[in-house]
């Protein structure tokens, strides 16, 4: 047996990006569609490469990125969805596992929290043993919107049409953030446990601010949780399904909303399912969801 060596998904790459926005440095991690990398492969779907291709940006790629990968290749198999580039969004690896752990953790707490939270970031200081800040996320998003997706639009086969925005727990929480943002600067979110606790619950404050100026949302969401996250202390459903039902009550033009609850899935189960369904949506090509029953 030869030795052992470190491996990585197929056609994938790294990329370092220092921000301007924020002044952090970040690893872009980059999954590429088989046929994109070679049009010669002869076996379905990748007999028929696009020109253009939808983007997945995924928040938190140091838990997901495999998944999520995995996950729209294989769904594309089936020929009912598109294959996708996948850019995760993370930050550099560090001199240990432990540290890489840490400092990411604490670097997302930072960047995907739309204000500070004094309790928060007394809570994730102390179980991380770090300075931990919170409110990072209007920087964030401007590096998203400014920097990231302008180099990658330049620098691969994207088609502007079809950028998705996903995350989890408090990238889920980024996700509804970022709808109210510019909601035309993605076509879909998907938005897995969002942490709609976070602040006081602020971001149902955003929303009725967004509402009192605006009577357009263009945009796609996929909202969900896990059965087995409410409790005394954890109010996620109650807070999702009033999130949902206050979206769904101002009759936005151009916003559509689905909501799934999973069954038998607590917070950290869920992300995998919740993934796959939005990102099933998301992806459908249109002559598959014309067909599909109601």
């Amino acid at each position: 047996m030869t030795k052992p060596k470190q491996t990585s998904l197929l056609a994938t790459v790294l990329r370092q990006i220092r921000s301007k926005a924020t002044g952090k440095n970040y690893q872009i991690s980059i999954a590429l569609p088989f046929a994109y990398v070679d049009d010669s492969i002869n076996i379905a779907p990748y007999d028929k490469p696009l020109t253009a291709w939808p983007v997945v940006y995924l928040l938190d790629p140091f838990l997901f990125f495999g998944m999520i990968t995995d996950i729209v290749r294989t769904m594309a198999w089936c020929d009912r969805t598109t294959d996708a580039i996948i850019v995760g969004i993370g930050y550099p690896e560090e001199e240990s596992l432990r540290e890489t752990w840490r400092k990411g953790f604490a670097a997302r707490t930072h960047d995907l929290t739309p204000i500070q939270s004094e309790k928060s970031e007394k809570y994730n200081s102390e179980w991380l043993k770090l300075d931990v800040k919170t409110g990072g996320g209007g920087k964030f998003y401007r590096f998203i919107k400014q920097e990231l997706i302008p180099l990658i639009d330049q620098e691969y086969r994207t088609d502007p049409e079809k950028r998705i925005l996903a995350g989890h727990s408090h990238g889920g929480l980024f996700t509804l953030f970022a709808m109210f943002q510019e909601p035309g600067l993605f076509s879909s979110y998907i938005s897995s446990s969002p942490s709609l606790h976070f602040a006081e619950k602020v971001m149902f404050t955003l929303e009725s601010e967004y509402a009192k100026k605006h009577k357009k949302l263009p945009a796609q969401i996929f909202l969900s949780a896990g059965e087995l996250e409410e409790d005394t202390e954890d109010t996620t459903l109650t807070d999702i399904y009033r999130f949902a039902a206050l979206l769904e009550s101002r009759n936005y033009k151009g916003f559509s909303l689905t909501k799934q609850v999973f069954l038998d899935n607590k917070h950290c189960e869920v992300p995998a399912p919740a993934f796959q369904v939005g990102l099933k949506m998301a992806l459908m090509k249109s002559e598959a969801r014309s067909s599909s029953p109601p």
